[in-house]
């Protein structure tokens, strides 16, 4: 089996130390985060405010006894709690749904709306899921799964009650251990309105757009708990014993074979978080897996945990105990550190594509792997990453580095690349058209000097220099960027006659410094000899 590489990309914010604030007295049966805050609703009817680091902002009675659901808005400051109260007659089941405006405090939020779940055409069952989407303001779908494979759902204007109500069926049985809604998630792409249900023995998937709505069943395996998430690609997220699976609105799509009971799952910036038991040795792990490049980000053993939650640009678990822990994670420079210093540039490659950073940071890190490579001898493999480097790294650094190592085929296939880029310079086509003449490869040559539409055609004119007539072939190309028809050189094809004189001045004076060279020598060498003489 393979075994996935374990990282921390991840930290404990707050030293590890975090704490339910002791104003939350009662036992916390559910929570939710938005708009900078959590809301933490317990089994006394209260419902918490929490601020960034679980400090306590404000609480209030929601309902006279427990609160079972509750939901934060984002588009606006609403709290949506689902809660028991007093029975006001046989009739009337204790349960309702509540909408609390938070932008309105005097003290307590002002309750807005209170609706009854239950009523005659909706019988009373055991509330297993809740959810809510938020559509075009102030429209909202609340989709209620229950113990006996029903969702209610309730749409429109909740808080001037003008809204509608229907029912969707997913399993019809005696047993409610095999038909109950274990989980729930919408997908709303454009126009697209779908509705995920899982049971024990299925997953569902409801097309909203249609009256009444389809139903079509994804697959005959569902899952006992409620270990159900949504990604960032909209697809459904399933945890069982052997495996996670993921679906899609055409039925089951990739799974990851992870072992260990699936207690809760989570999606967190293209992370997999999930909190697994292990049976044998009674502990808790939280686990955040990076699927694209197949690495575990962070593990950590934790104590029984109730609540998972994402705010504040980071992870928030919520222990049984009301101890919390805040991991967020690390920038990118230091996950980059860390592989470096373990020579896993592969991984770090992987890590800045899928993770889309820029592109100078990118081309970065293929510089730090071509140098790596460079060092290790493997040329060929170094310059393939250099060549990505085009249009960050300066040519230069590349250039000297296989001018050095006379690494004059490397060095070639990178001058070719940046002519192509349309980036080199007249130097570089010079030291291309030399590497090319050094390595006689006269193909590259020609087709570097006479192609009529090439991208790299440099060092052609158009006419001849000495006559300005059009040039055709025969015709002779000088680096120096003069271009001769054949016939006007006579029999000098060797020197560029505009340049003839300035060439010749250039080798005469270099003459001259090396016959001086030459007698310097000679006058220190006479010294020397005349010395010993005189010694003698």
């Amino acid at each position: 089996m393979y075994q996935w590489r374990k990282f921390e990309f991840f930290e404990e914010k707050y030293a590890g130390k975090c704490l339910v604030p002791d104003e939350v007295a009662g036992k916390i049966e559910c929570c939710s985060s938005g708009r900078g805050k959590i809301a933490v609703g317990c089994e006394d009817g209260t419902v918490s405010l929490l601020d960034r680091g679980f400090k306590f902002s404000y609480g209030f009675q929601a309902h006279t006894s427990s609160v079972l659901f509750i939901q934060q808005l984002k588009q606006r400051n609403f709290l949506l709690t689902v809660g028991e109260d007093e029975q006001i007659s046989p009739q009337l089941s204790s349960v309702c749904l509540k909408v609390f405006d938070l932008d309105k405090t005097q003290p307590d939020p002002d309750c807005i709306q209170i609706l009854r779940i239950f009523t005659n055409q909706f019988p009373e069952a055991k509330i297993t899921s809740f959810l809510v989407v938020e559509e075009a303001p102030p429209i909202l779908l609340i989709a209620i799964g229950l113990d006996n494979g029903c969702i209610y759902c309730i749409q429109g204007d909740i808080a001037c009650e003008r809204i509608k109500r229907f029912m969707l069926q997913v399993e019809k049985s005696e047993d409610k251990s095999e038909c109950g809604i274990t989980g729930m998630g919408f997908r709303v792409d454009g126009k697209a309105f779908h509705l995920f249900a899982v049971t024990p023995t299925s997953v569902s998937l409801f097309n909203l757009q249609t009256q009444p709505a389809g139903r079509q069943t994804l697959d005959h395996i569902g899952s006992n708990v409620n270990s159900v998430a949504m990604n960032d690609r909209l697809e459904l997220i399933i945890g069982r014993p052997e495996a996670i699976y993921f679906y899609e609105v055409d039925g089951r799509g990739p799974c990851w074979a992870f072992e260990g009971e699936k207690k809760l799952l989570g999606w967190f910036r293209g992370y997999l978080l999930c909190v697994i038991a292990d049976q044998r040795s009674g502990s808790n792990t939280f686990n955040i897996y990076d699927l694209k490049n197949r690495l575990i980000a962070h593990s950590i053993v934790t104590k029984e945990v109730s609540h998972m939650l994402c705010e504040w640009g980071s992870i928030l678990l919520i222990m049984n105990d009301k101890s919390a822990l805040c991991i967020g994670e690390k920038d990118m420079e230091s996950k980059l550190d860390m592989l470096f210093k373990k020579n896993l540039y592969t991984v770090a490659i992987n890590l800045v594509q899928t993770q889309q950073a820029d592109a100078a940071a990118t081309a970065e890190v293929l510089r730090k792997y071509g140098d790596h490579l460079y060092m290790k001898q493997d040329f060929d493999e170094a310059m393939s990453q250099y060549i990505h480097t085009i249009g960050h790294l300066e040519p230069s650094y590349v250039i000297q580095k296989f001018l050095d190592a006379q690494r004059i085929y490397n060095l070639t296939n990178y001058l070719e690349k940046l002519h192509e880029k349309g980036l080199a310079s007249k130097d570089h086509t010079t030291l291309l058209l030399n590497c090319s003449t050094k390595l006689k490869d006269v193909d590259k040559l020609n087709v570097f000097i006479e192609s009529e539409d090439g991208e790299i055609n440099l060092v052609r004119l158009s006419k001849c220099t000495a006559c300005t007539f059009t040039l055709d072939l025969p015709a002779v190309h000088f680096i120096c960027m003069h271009s001769f028809h054949q016939r006007c050189l006579g029999d000098n094809e060797k020197e560029c006659p505009e340049c003839a004189f300035e060439y010749r001045s250039v080798l005469e004076m270099k003459r001259n410094l090396e016959q001086n060279s030459k007698n310097q020598d000679q006058f220190f060498k006479q010294v020397k000899n005349s010395q010993k003489m005189d010694f003698q």
